[in-house]
């Protein structure tokens, strides 16, 4: 597919998407516009090739909480997942946290390499 007709393209799927989900739940968008509720908080790695709603197959939308960084390094000092996980734990009331890594990881494998990778270099120094 052509380069400018990815956005174009990710619309149309997004408004088939809509229309399918309204065609079998008429207030499927009213609930969901109510609230979540998860049960379970995802933290992992960006990879494009990982999505939780597939590794466990067959959750909804508004059934895990997810928060995915490169490599998933999860520094003590690092806001964006503080607050991921503060708000889980003391507003969603999750009842569990997956910790997740996969094999292959580019992140991972950065780190490791004896090269300079820029601002990628400060992100991953944990590891």
């Amino acid at each position: 597919m052509p380069h400018e007709d990815i956005p174009k393209a990710l619309l149309a799927s997004n408004n088939n998407w809509a229309k399918g989900e309204a065609a079998k739940n008429q207030t499927y968008f009213e609930t969901q516009a109510k609230g979540q509720a998860p049960r379970i908080l995802w933290l992992g790695c960006s990879d494009s090739r990982l999505s939780p709603e597939t590794i466990l197959g067959g959750v909804q939308l508004g059934e895990v909480f997810v928060h995915r960084n490169i490599a998933n390094v999860l520094p003590s000092n690092d806001l964006s997942s503080l607050s991921v996980i503060t708000y889980a734990v003391e507003h969603l009331k999750v009842d569990h946290i997956f910790v997740t890594g996969h094999t292959q990881c580019g992140g991972v494998k950065g780190a490791i390499a004896a090269k300079t990778l820029g601002i990628l270099d400060h992100w991953l120094a944990p590891i």
